[in-house]
């Protein structure tokens, strides 16, 4: 009996040397893990270390919904403190609960890019206009923009040239001046044609000249990045979304082309307008609003569904266009007239014929050559090639315009911007139209002028203020 024994032990088969070494090297570092662990430690450092807690345990359990309770509860208190904290304790609860209702009907509306900030009522009559002039704007200047951070103003010209402006001390900052020589003339890299249309962003300052070009360029520096060719004619409007850093732009051989500014490429082409695109806006992230000039109509192109809205005019060529809110803009045509538009439906929600008044020479209305609009707010301005820049006023939802007052300039209008606060308007003045020279003023200086807007120093102005500055720039391009 015991011989078998002893044979199967003999046969038993010995352990490999890698897991006897395994062994051994997990008992050394266990041993040094044991060394390493000083002798002030105690049992509370262990429960510490503990990845969970029992709270966050029991959320677990936590549905999604329960979850969007716990939170809807939590941002109410913090707005009910807030606004006791405004009062200073001067208001009873029924004045709280309304206040807190108001402001989250205002944050569900701002959400939706519908909120409507109502600056024109206190707003008084300019008495400060400021005028940056510059010699290398030898010609008419034919668009203006404003830099997301109101820090700089960018203006173009007819004779090639780009000016950057520092709002703050109202001086030239960087400039570009072209020439049209020779050596020039096929350098990508350059404009040696009028430049038409801007466009800028936090990283980004985009330019189109007559001969379809569009030269991007860094916003701060003016460096230059890259260009990209595809139009067959002028760029009149480009637009920039900051959200997916695609570039936008319409021209006059009746295209609408989108290219993306990371990789410096054409993306596609949008059809469907059969006259030249005179401008254009952008209203949301994937919605873009073109003016078809003599063609009288709209499109409201919806690039994700790949579809298009049109919208028709009343008469004359709708040559100018500006976004009031995500579902509002306004346009403005050579015969005069002034409207207002919505998404939902397909003829103009206000009309004002003759908004300029009759021009005694030919009879004819006054060209609307300009609009301009302080985004998610009641407050519109219109220019014409008489030198007038009128204040217009929102209201019955955006179903009537009323005007407040005239500010006159010397100069064909051919670009209105505002501030995103709202404390400025950038008025871009030339001799002539920014397309051709079919009404020429003489004895006018091209320049760029700001237009200070005077509103009452009361708390809740400058509240307004301070909500339309965070809302514009949340809905920036």
């Amino acid at each position: 009996m015991s011989f078998f024994i002893r044979k199967n032990v003999s046969k038993r088969k010995k352990p490999p040397v890698r897991v006897i070494n395994d062994n051994i090297k997990k008992k050394k570092t266990q041993n040094l893990a044991d060394d390493e662990i000083s002798s002030d430690s105690s049992e509370s450092d262990h429960d510490d270390q503990q990845p969970f807690s029992s709270e966050s345990e029991s959320e677990k359990f936590i549905t999604a919904g329960e979850k969007k309770v716990l939170l809807a509860k939590k941002y109410l208190s913090e707005i009910e403190e807030e606004e006791r904290r405004r009062l200073e304790d001067e208001a009873d609860d029924e004045q709280i609960n309304k206040n807190v209702l108001k402001r989250l009907k205002d944050d569900a509306l701002d959400q939706k890019g519908q909120l409507k900030t109502k600056l024109a009522d206190c707003l008084s009559f300019p008495t400060d206009i400021v005028e940056l002039r510059n010699r290398k704007h030898a010609k008419a200047i034919t668009c203006t923009v404003i830099s997301p951070d109101d820090k700089y103003a960018y203006s173009c010209s007819k004779d090639s040239s780009i000016i950057q402006w520092d709002l703050e001390t109202c001086k030239v900052h960087k400039s570009l001046n072209y020439n049209r020589s020779k050596r020039l003339q096929h350098n990508p890299t350059h404009h040696n044609y009028p430049v038409l249309s801007l466009a800028v962003s936090d990283n980004y300052l985009v330019s189109g000249d007559n001969s379809g070009l569009i030269v991007v360029r860094n916003s701060i520096t003016l460096d230059y990045l890259g260009s990209l060719t595809g139009h067959k004619d002028g760029v009149t409007g480009l637009k920039i979304c900051n959200e997916s850093n695609q570039l936008f732009s319409c021209s006059k051989d009746k295209s609408v082309k989108v290219w993306n500014l990371v990789d410096m490429c054409y993306v596609e082409t949008l059809f469907g307008h059969q006259t030249e695109v005179t401008c254009m806006d952008m209203l949301q992230k994937d919605r873009i609003a073109t003016a078809g000039g003599l063609e009288n109509i709209v499109r409201v192109w919806k690039i994700q569904d790949e579809t298009q809205l049109i919208f028709n005019g009343t008469g004359g060529s709708i040559d100018t266009i500006q976004k009031i809110d995500n579902a509002h803009f306004v346009t403005g045509s050579d015969n005069g007239s002034v409207s207002i538009w919505g998404t939902l439906k397909k003829k103009p929600l206000c009309n004002v014929e003759k908004a300029h008044g009759i021009n005694i020479t030919n009879d004819q209305p006054n060209w609307v050559s300009a609009v301009g609009a302080l985004a998610n707010s009641d407050l519109i301005v219109s220019g014409s090639n008489n030198g007038t820049i009128k204040f217009w006023r929102c209201t019955n939802n955006n179903k009537s315009l009323l005007p407040l007052f005239n500010v006159p300039v010397k100069g064909f209008i051919n670009g209105l911007v505002f501030t995103n606060d709202g404390s400025r308007l950038i008025v871009a003045i030339g001799n002539e139209h920014r397309f051709g020279r079919w009404h020429g003023v003489t004895g006018v200086k091209n320049s760029l002028s700001t237009v200070c807007c005077n509103y009452p120093l009361t708390l809740e102005s400058r509240d307004l203020k301070t909500r339309l500055q965070i809302g514009n720039s949340s809905h920036s391009n």
